[in-house]
């Protein structure tokens, strides 16, 4: 990601509707994209720019606090656009009402292309006095703060379920799952196809067949991605940089030299900085001493010869154990068979 300041950007939408995306799960990748259409325009009109392209991260979220179905769309977004010429331009003041009006109508777009509603449901949903449409973007991220950065992202491509909020597991198979914070909201009933708003409350029993069909629900496709890039950060957007600065290299090497440009080397990150960035440990840190070791060599499957030296000299090598005789045939016991005549023959 660019050194800029981002914004996590939610956008939700109603019950009435939610429930398409859920039996039609083509719809969740084509919300995702209206989501980024959304934040561009919207940040385009804040700076009067005909152009620019803010870099979107989306991760699309089905599920709600207590693995009830709730899509909805998570993104980080730079705070502002990027010019063709790599020139930023930051924007802070966006209308979030104008901006709320053009998701409701290109959801409502979307949805009656594909037939889900009709002319009639939309006209009903326009005149609620509380849309159910809401964006949030109040979470910022400064440039410079990259533990929170990881931290959001590690919070947009989260697990449906905790683990940590099953509270029990009864002797009946029945699950206690409670909700992420303690105050009590009116969620849908588990299997509520139109999702009713139930009881107030902040946790959830569900009967063990329940418990699976809520997780399970939110499985994607196979090959569904649930995180789409769009803008500045697009796969294209991406390649066609990178080209640009190939070829402004090329062009200061005089062709020469190109892949192993000194700060090319230095931006690439090695296998070991991204284990432990990842995993928090240094898979070059010696567990004796603690001194940095260094790759001498690496050996293949391929290689059986030079493993058995290697371990044979650290002491570490074990003969394989012989292979036990072929164990006896056992010959089957013959069936009797049984003379029947005997009797006719000898006795009469």
């Amino acid at each position: 990601m660019q050194r800029v300041s981002h914004r996590q950007w939610v956008l939700t939408m109603p019950k009435r509707l939610r429930i398409f995306f859920r039996y039609d799960r083509r719809l969740l990748g084509k919300l995702c994209r209206l989501a980024y259409e959304t934040i561009r325009d919207s940040l385009r009109q804040a700076c009067g720019a005909r152009e620019g392209e803010p870099g979107y991260v989306g991760a699309i979220q089905t599920f709600g606090d207590l693995i009830g179905w709730h899509s909805h769309v998570h993104a980080i977004v730079n705070e502002g656009l990027f010019k063709r010429d790599g020139f930023f331009i930051r924007v802070v003041n966006v209308d979030m009402e104008r901006c709320t009006e053009a998701w409701r109508e290109r959801v409502f777009d979307l949805l009656l292309r594909e037939e889900k509603i009709d002319e009639e449901v939309v006209r009903s949903m326009r005149g609620w006095p509380h849309s159910g449409f809401s964006i949030d973007n109040s979470v910022q991220i400064g440039s410079e703060d990259e533990e929170g950065m990881q931290r959001l992202i590690s919070y947009i491509s989260r697990c449906p379920f905790s683990l940590a909020r099953m509270i029990k597991v009864t002797e009946e198979g029945e699950v206690i799952y409670r909700a992420g914070k303690s105050g009590c909201v009116r969620f849908p009933n588990p299997g509520d196809d139109q999702l009713r708003e139930g009881m107030s409350r902040n946790f959830q029993v569900f009967d063990p067949l329940e418990f699976l069909a809520e997780v399970t629900q939110h499985i994607p496709d196979k090959g569904q991605h649930l995180i789409h890039y769009f803008g500045w950060y697009s796969n294209k957007e991406r390649g066609i940089r990178k080209k640009e600065e190939l070829a402004v290299i090329a062009v200061m090497s005089d062709g020469e030299g190109v892949g192993d440009a000194a700060f090319i080397k230095k931006r690439r990150m090695s296998w070991a900085a991204m284990i432990k960035k990842v995993y928090e440990v240094d898979p070059l840190r010696c567990p004796e001493c603690g001194g940095k070791m260094k790759i001498i060599s690496f050996i293949e499957k391929c290689q059986p010869v030079v493993v058995e030296k290697i371990l044979r000299h650290c002491g570490l090598w074990k003969e394989a154990m012989p292979r036990p005789p072929p164990q006896e045939r056992r010959v089957a016991e013959q069936e009797p068979c049984y003379d029947y005549g005997y009797f006719d023959r000898v006795c009469i």
